[in-house]
């Protein structure tokens, strides 16, 4: 009859195994919804200014999903690394661009193909269907960094080969007559990049110029019709030129325009 009663060890081993288990099931439970959570909130944190620049941009240039993916909210080292490189194959009519500004400045540049170029006003900014909430603020030093943008075409040119522009110091275009004297400067194609045609009507034409190379000359010509003409003292007093309307020239420039009559008074 005790028998029946007796203890049996294994089955008393089976469910004190059974009751660890439980236990080490409820102590090791909450660590994995708090990994979780950790993952979540690393990968869904809001994107930093600089993230939503990036993704704001690339939105904007029409390559990439506008959305709250996360492949929008990549670091922003690796993205602006992207946002600051170009193409080398020729003038980049659709380049990838980061809009910045230097804290407590005014000026606004795009950064295009490694170089900065001013945006010469509020209502052209908007014009490329920019918002204020795209412009990253960087410092002097980092704006130092690349060189100012000189040569332009117009967004939108139907030519084969459109006519590219060289900005003076002044703020004024003139257009490179051909191949050799674009190349004369030691210019590259792939450093021409492509304005509206609503920035370009802004500039006014550069048609002052002196010869500076290989010797500095200081007689000035007027640019009219693709020919040049001289300016005698009296004309230049009259037409009271500022120094930014007149623009220095190499000799293969110079050479390249027909020597028209001069203007005397």
């Amino acid at each position: 009859m005790y028998d029946d009663y007796s203890v049996n060890p294994v089955k008393y081993m089976v469910i004190s195994l059974l009751v660890l288990g439980i236990l080490l099931g409820l102590f090791l439970l909450p660590l994995n919804p708090g990994k979780a959570q950790t993952n979540q909130t690393t990968t869904g944190k809001p994107a930093s200014f600089s993230d939503a620049l990036a993704a704001n941009t690339l939105c904007s240039a029409g390559l990439q999903e506008c959305g709250t993916s996360s492949d929008t909210q990549q670091p922003s080292g690796n993205l602006l690394s992207g946002l600051f490189s170009g193409s080398s194959n020729g003038p980049n009519f659709d380049p990838i661009i980061s809009v910045v500004n230097v804290t407590g400045q005014t000026a606004v540049y795009r950064i295009i193909n490694g170089k900065k170029h001013s945006i010469p006003t509020t209502e052209i900014f908007y014009s490329y269907g920019f918002d204020l909430n795209i412009v990253q603020e960087i410092t002097k030093e980092e704006l130092d960094k690349y060189p100012l943008a000189r040569l332009f075409i117009v967004e939108g040119a139907e030519e084969e080969n459109p006519t590219i522009y060289y900005l003076t110091d002044g703020g004024m275009i003139r257009p490179i007559l051909n191949d050799k004297v674009f190349y004369s400067y030691g210019d590259r194609k792939e450093d021409v990049i492509a304005v509206s045609q609503k920035e370009f009507n802004y500039y006014p034409r550069n048609e002052f110029i002196f010869l500076e190379r290989p010797k500095l000359d200081r007689e000035i010509y007027q640019i009219t019709g693709g020919v040049k003409r001289y300016l005698t003292p009296v004309a230049v007093k009259r037409m009271n030129l500022r120094e930014n309307e007149v623009a220095p020239v190499n000799q293969i420039e110079f050479d390249e325009y027909p020597m028209g009559e001069a203007v005397i008074f």
